[in-house]
């Protein structure tokens, strides 16, 4: 980007005609019943139960007021477009920036995944102005996946993550941020590790929140692969393999279905607003530590955003991704220049050892942490540990990156 093209100021206005029919939808609703479960086994073993599935519609029905929500979500982040070339296509991008007034702050990229949204920063925010002025302060950028919520979609397919990666490292140059670091965590964190492998002269560093590796190889790390091979775990990381493992065999239907057809799912999730809502609810119920209430305002304006999107891409970025995900950024490691650190959290869903993760992951692991709760949405279920732990990665900068990081001026 050579800095011409000027972001544009963006509020969220959803016509009048679009809200109407949303309302509507939800108005005529119907839910299918549940059948009655069996002793011992668990309601959510079918799908979001229909008990679940009324109460949501109900309060959709007569309690939840989008205009409320639009105007709180005006007023609470400071909201842009901008036209970003990437190969024939052009991505009106949305993003989220919030630009710190202190003159040490340091550029920081958040990059989300699925179901969530930007507005998953928001519990971040606050790092723009810390009450002790002795803590780093950061300038907050968080873009949407393009097709997602705000962001145009991309006309043809081929949009990968790496593809992603390039509109955010143009958009951060853009903004004149020539160094930045990143955190993320689902596609989020796939997108950042792409970027880190592409541009590690700006990407000087990735704090990530969900880490996914392959089997060392045999020729580069025999012993890391002896140790996996003969499953030289301690009994937490076996715990947390074994959560992943469950995700992935019992809880990943959803990931095979966008990942193989996701034009004809998207036919039925935007067309039924409560389709889209309990497609989204299922998965935010087992990506959680067990017992975590998902406030219903919240979960409704997850699902109003995918139906705004007007778009497909919500599912096709896990046919796009997942085809090359493994050539493109998994048999890759972030490189030494680039400073890795780690937030695991046991409820997530993705997790390996950090000495697995120095064999096929990244070079220059500097932050490693395992924490005892929380899950797949830090920021959402414990955004104070998130905040704390970004922190504490910051000040493992080496003083050079962090002299750098410092300077970056608009």
């Amino acid at each position: 980007m050579t800095g011409e093209v000027q972001p544009q100021p963006f509020d969220i206005a959803v016509d009048s005609e679009t809200l109407d029919w949303i309302t509507q939808r939800v108005q005529n609703s119907r839910v299918v019943p549940d059948v009655k479960h069996l002793d011992g086994t668990s309601e959510w073993s079918d799908g979001v139960p229909s008990s679940v599935v009324n109460e949501l519609v109900e309060y959709w029905k007569t309690s939840y007021d989008w205009r409320k929500v639009e105007a709180r979500l005006n007023s609470t982040f400071k909201m842009f477009t901008l036209d970003i070339e990437e190969g024939d296509e052009v991505i009106k991008l949305h993003f989220v920036h919030h630009r710190s007034e202190r003159p040490d702050a340091i550029p920081l990229l958040f990059a989300h995944g699925w179901p969530g949204n930007f507005t998953e920063v928001e519990n971040l925010l606050g790092l723009t102005t810390p009450r002790d002025s002795a803590q780093q302060a950061f300038h907050i950028v968080a873009p949407t996946i393009p097709g997602f919520v705000f962001s145009s979609s991309p006309k043809a397919s081929g949009f990968s993550i790496p593809r992603i990666g390039s509109v955010y490292h143009k958009l951060m140059l853009n903004l004149g941020y020539t160094k930045y670091i990143g955190q993320g965590g689902d596609w989020g964190s796939m997108i950042l590790r792409s970027m880190a492998i592409s541009y590690p002269d700006s990407c000087v560093g990735i704090h990530l929140n969900m880490i996914m590796g392959l089997p060392p190889s045999p020729l580069k790390n025999p012993l890391t692969l002896l140790w996996l091979v003969a499953r030289w775990f301690t009994a937490d990381e076996k715990k947390r393999l074994a959560r992943m493992q469950w995700w992935m065999k019992e809880e990943s239907g959803y990931s095979r279905i966008q990942g193989t057809k996701p034009q004809t799912v998207s036919y039925g999730l935007l067309d039924s607003p409560v389709g889209m809502l309990a497609w989204i609810r299922e998965k935010l119920e087992s990506l959680v530590q067990p017992g975590y209430v998902w406030d219903k305002e919240l979960v409704i304006t997850w699902a109003m955003f995918y139906l705004l999107s007007g778009s497909s891409w919500h599912a096709r970025i896990y046919k796009e991704a997942i085809q090359a995900l493994r050539q493109q950024v998994l048999e890759k490691r972030v490189p030494a220049t680039v400073s890795f650190g780690a937030s695991c959290f046991p409820y997530d869903v993705g997790y390996i050892p950090i000495w697995w993760a120095k064999a096929t992951v990244a070079e220059n692991i500097v932050f490693w942490k395992e924490h005892l709760t929380g899950g797949h949405f830090p920021s959402i279920e414990c955004g104070d540990a998130l905040n704390t732990d970004i922190l504490d990665f910051v000040s493992r900068l080496s003083d050079s990156a962090l002299l750098t990081l410092r300077s970056v001026q608009k």
